[in-house]
């Protein structure tokens, strides 16, 4: 499909997931959708400690029923899982709290900063 917008041409991209590595598949989604909400999950395990988790696979997708979801999937890097959906298939119980502007650049550093404790 070619697109013309005044005189300029457009080529529409078409992808085959199966055809490209996860990784690159996972960049163009996220730049499907921008700006993109962020969400902070919070969880306890099974031992009573609290976590704290962004996602920015989140979106409303209701409100009657209130319906908020968020999408704990696997890492793109290493294909391991955050301690949020373990908690989550162990406790079965997620507190979705949504990030406003005044605090997503100190969500994004708790984030690129934050260690991955062993518990």
């Amino acid at each position: 499909m070619i697109v013309s917008l005044q005189d300029k041409f457009f080529h529409m991209l078409s992808i085959n997931p199966k055809e490209i590595s996860t990784g690159k598949l996972h960049g163009y989604l996220l730049g499907a959708v921008a700006p993109r909400p962020i969400a902070f999950a919070s969880t306890i395990d099974e031992n009573g400690n609290p976590n704290l988790s962004p996602f920015s696979f989140f979106n409303v997708f209701g409100s009657n029923p209130p319906t908020m979801i968020f999408s704990p999937a696997r890492r793109v890097r290493g294909n391991t899982t955050k301690h949020t959906l373990q908690n989550v298939e162990k406790i079965k119980e997620v507190v979705i709290n949504v990030v406003n502007y005044e605090i997503v650049q100190q969500l994004s550093l708790i984030h690129i900063s934050e260690p991955t404790r062993p518990y």
